[in-house]
């Protein structure tokens, strides 16, 4: 559990059990060397994991500019040639390895937290650092930084498997559908028979691609989170620490 007090190091857990025939892990080692595909599926990854740390960072008590240089400078290494050169697929999850990386990064800054300027003034990832500043304002509350990188990157992984299920669902001409999804459990939104009229659907093929959609949800969710994990056993363990992490 993160503190006031500077992280400890300490390395990363050994998970056993089978490893998934293809995962992002394997792309992320790839990455290691001259690998255009493996930099660009690890950048993926930072970006979806820049607002996470960048949430942690800041619950250690950091202003938001050193906040926000720690994290590029954070990333930077990770995107260095050998960022990766101790990192194993056996050794688990990504969010795991990514969280505990932060601490050991953090606590090898500590003491020069405001001593210079970090990243030279590179941004490695691209983001608006104001919307960064104003979505952590948002969202926190009395949390500890671990409890709050695990709500960001739950909040963050649903945020990407939504979004690519918008976009299978517009590249095959069913955007609708989502629209009365989307309205699910609203109390406002009109009757489930009037929407299947206007979408010209009987009442029940409209629940039954509702219920697809959902089950597409849920297997997109799985797969962003089977992304970053080493095993099937993993993957489920990981799925009830979301679940868990949203609910906190």
């Amino acid at each position: 559990m993160l503190s006031d007090d500077p992280p400890t190091r300490t390395g990363a857990s050994t998970a056993p059990g089978g490893i998934f025939a293809t995962t992002r892990w394997s792309v992320v080692l790839a990455a290691q060397g001259d690998s255009d595909s493996g930099r660009a599926a690890l950048e993926v990854l930072c970006s979806t994991y820049w607002f996470p740390v960048y949430a942690v960072v800041r619950k250690h008590g950091f202003d938001p500019d050193t906040a926000r240089d720690f994290t590029q400078e954070f990333f930077a290494r990770l995107l260095a040639r050998d960022g990766f050169a101790n990192a194993c697929r056996e050794r688990g999850r990504f969010r795991s390895y990514l969280a505990q990386g932060v601490r050991n990064f953090l606590h090898d800054e500590w003491d020069r937290a405001r001593a210079q300027k970090r990243g030279g003034g590179q941004m490695v990832i691209s983001l608006d650092a104001e919307d960064a500043e104003g979505r952590y304002l948002e969202v926190a509350h009395g949390s500890t930084p671990d409890l709050e990188f695990d709500r960001q990157w739950a909040e963050q992984l649903l945020a990407r498997a939504r979004a690519k299920l918008h976009e299978e669902y517009r590249a095959s001409g069913r955007s609708e559908l989502l629209d009365v999804l989307e309205l699910t459990g609203d109390p406002m939104a009109p009757p489930l028979l009037e929407q299947a009229a206007r979408l010209g659907l009987p009442v029940n093929t409209l629940k039954s691609h509702l219920h697809r959609a959902r089950q597409r949800h849920g297997a997109i969710i799985r797969e962003l989170i089977a992304d970053t994990v080493s095993t099937p056993v993993e993957a489920e363990d990981e799925l009830r620490h979301l679940l868990a992490a949203l609910s906190g």
